[in-house]
Order: C-alpha cells, then structure tokens, then sequence
C-alpha cells in the first residue's frame, strides 16, 4: 500500500528540518562536546535553508533562575571503605568456622585456620621447653650461684692474709729468706708481685661473679633462651599465617565453596580464600573525563545514586590521578554519610550511574543544549558554548557547561527584553 502524499507546506518543511537537526544533536547533548567538535555530524541546514538561523522567539523566563545544576549523569564504581582478598600462604587442610558463604563478622574473630591440633601440640611443647629452661635457671641462682660466690670470697679471704705477710716481710730487710705457706717457698722479690696480681684477679672475679650472675658459672643461659626465642618467633609467624582473623567490623564473602556441616576444605597455595570488606564508609568513584567538568569547584560537587525509588546523596571526599590501562585517570571520589553506608552497600559491584550535581556561585538559568541549538543553528557552527551564548545574547555569559545543559549568566535586561 502506498504512503499517502504529506503537503509541502511550510509548516511540515519546517518539521522535517527541525527533525533532521535533532537526531544530529543527539550525540552532541549525550556526549557532553563542544559544537565546534560536533561540527561534522551538523547537516548545513543555516546554510540551505536561510529561514532556519534564527529558531521560535526566545523567552527566558521559561528558564527560571537556579543555585543548583546537574552536570552529568556518568558511570560510576560504588566501593567500601578497604577491601582486603585473603589468599592463602601455603597448602594444607583448612578448618572454617563459618557456615555461611557471606557473613558479617566482627574485627578479630577467627573464622578459619589451618591444622589447629598440629599448632596446639607445638605450643604446648615450646611452653614446656620454656618451663624447664625456668627450672635450672632457678636452680642455678638459688644454689650454684650462691656457692661459687661464696668459695670466691674464702679465696678473696686468704689471699689477703698471705698478701700482708708478704708485705710485712717485704719491709724487712735483714731478712732475706722466709718460708711463707704451707708449700715451704723461699720468698723472692717477684713474689710479692705475683700475690698482689693473683689478689687484683680474685677480687675482679667476685666482682664480675656478682653483676653478671650466670656468666661466671659456666652456666650461659641466655644463649638457650635465645634459642627459645627464635624458635618461639618462628612458630608464632607461621601460626599468623596459618590463622585468619577478620581485620575490622565488616562482610566477609567465601572465594571457596562452604556448604554447611562442611569445615574442612584443602586449599592450594596463592588460591584466595575471601574478600573482606570494610562498608562502614562507601565511596563512589567517578573518572572525569570531560575538561570542561574538571574546571569545576570538587568542594562543590555532589554525586546521587538512584535505585529502587531510593536517592543516596555522596558528598566530594578526594581526587586521586589513578593509572588505568597504562593511561592516567582523574578519578573524584564521593562519600556517603554513615547512616546511609549499610544501604548503599547493596549496589557494590552493581552496574551504577550517579548523577554529578554542583552548586552554583551565582543565580543562573539553566539551558538544555538542544533548545540552545535549535533557537539559533548558525551561532553554533564555529563557535563553543560559552562564543555562541555571547553572540546571541550579548552581554550574557557562560558559567557551566554540563552534559546536556548550560548553566548562562543572563543580565536582568535581557530578560525584560525577551518577556516583551
């Protein structure tokens, strides 16, 4: 069946150009460009058509004054506070002590570890190595200690007495031989050197028997309980490794399948076991591609998540250049208040579009692109925003330049002019 025959008449000429301009200006208003990039894809319809470089009469009281702007709507990643994945450092049998494949934990709690039995039996056998170890130290100080000080300080005694008689018949000089001690030795002049270095050795041996204790036995028991130190530090770094505490208050989701009544799962080494999450603080993350959006105030920003009826409003945390793909990134990072952590939580890993929303520094009329274009094509072919807005209206300005709107600095004459 044939289509019926529309009459050129001006107004259907008018719709037909009108329809062509737009589906041009469809890419332009989603991707945020500036004219002069979206200059190709324009039809040259001013040129054609003179009747279309000025649109329908422009009226700007239809476009009140506002504080607030939506700049875009973009992908974004909502992401928790930290998130750690948990792999595991060797392979064994591990024993898990949660049943469910998801569960909220609190900081601290043990919630998997591998060969408990092994690890408790080498514990119990470093304490009792240490037990001992205690044992002959008390031994050592409460009986050896106290009779090598005492046989020291007898020998301290005589070596005294026979130092003064040596001295005493040193100052006699008429005497030339005298039988000194038990051994019947004739004195000589190196003998009373000889008795006053034995006398300095004796005295610095009790003095060293008494600040170093041990050492002067025989008995070096810091060497042994440096021994049962390393041993006791390397038990305790492979008991860490062998037991998974959780890190803070958060959700721990299992990597390897748990099925309840199952506690005993072999893992293989570098094979993650979890992820656990930190959601007491969201983040939402949203990469700034636009040069134009990048000029904005970030202490000014807002991004709003929507799902399910439900608005979640995240306030500008920090901007971090990020490397992605061997290429930089700027990434603004949003934060949303605490109260509404728990419930923004549900949407991470969810494919998300926030809505990034700015304050305004001054009134301004905000402007959909489109009927920007449509009112006046020619101002828009060679020029960007803020050049066209300027031409068209002069004295007006650009403040922002959004996705798909723009935010214009119009003078009040202007739009007393424009009512008329």
């Amino acid at each position: 069946m044939p289509m019926p025959h529309l009459p050129n008449t001006s107004a259907v000429r008018k719709l037909r150009r009108a329809s062509a301009l737009l589906v041009c200006l469809i890419a332009l208003g989603a991707s945020g460009c500036s004219p002069k990039q979206a200059k190709a894809k324009l039809p040259d319809l001013a040129r054609a058509n003179p009747s279309t470089s000025a649109g329908p009469v422009w009226k700007w009281e239809s476009y009140p004054e506002m504080r607030r702007m939506r700049v875009a709507t973009l992908p974004c990643q909502l992401q928790p506070k930290s998130t750690i994945n948990v792999q595991s450092p060797i392979s064994g049998m591990l024993r898990v002590y949660v049943q469910s494949p998801q569960a909220n934990l609190p900081a601290n709690q043990l919630w998997a570890e591998f060969e408990p039995e092994i690890f408790a039996q080498e514990e119990q056998t470093l304490k009792e190595q240490l037990a001992r170890l205690e044992d002959v130290e008390q031994l050592q100080w409460q009986i050896e200690f106290p009779r090598k000080k005492m046989a020291l300080m007898e020998q301290v005694e005589n070596a005294e007495r026979e130092l003064k008689v040596m001295r005493l018949l040193s100052t006699k000089t008429n005497l030339t031989t005298f039988n000194v001690g038990t051994n019947g030795s004739t004195l000589r002049p190196e003998a009373l050197a000889k008795a006053e270095e034995n006398m300095r050795l004796l005295k610095q041996t009790l003095t060293y028997v008494e600040s170093t204790n041990f050492a002067a036995l025989g008995f070096d028991p810091s060497g042994q309980r440096t021994d049962w130190k390393r041993r006791h530090l390397d038990f305790e770094q492979r008991r860490r490794q062998s037991r998974f505490e959780m890190p803070f208050d958060g959700k721990l989701t299992f990597s390897i399948p748990i099925s309840e009544g199952v506690t005993n799962c072999r893992v293989n080494v570098a094979q993650e076991i979890a992820v656990a999450r930190d959601i007491s603080l969201v983040r939402v993350r949203v990469a700034m591609e636009n040069v134009a959006w990048t000029g904005i105030s970030p202490e000014k920003l807002e991004a709003v998540v929507r799902s399910a009826g439900q608005s979640f409003h995240a306030k500008f945390a920090f901007q971090k250049i990020e490397k992605i793909q061997n290429r930089e990134e700027s990434a603004y990072y949003f934060e949303f208040p605490s109260d509404k952590a728990a419930a923004a939580a549900r949407l991470i890993g969810a494919n998300v579009s926030c809505e990034l929303w700015t304050d305004l520094a001054q009134p301004a009329r905000i402007v959909p692109k489109l009927a920007m274009v449509l009112h006046h094509p020619d101002a828009f072919q060679n020029r960007d925003w803020g050049a066209a807005i300027g031409s068209i209206f002069p004295g007006s300005r650009l403040l922002i330049e959004g996705q798909t709107d723009l935010a214009v600095i119009v003078p009040r004459e202007i739009v007393v002019s424009s009512a008329k």
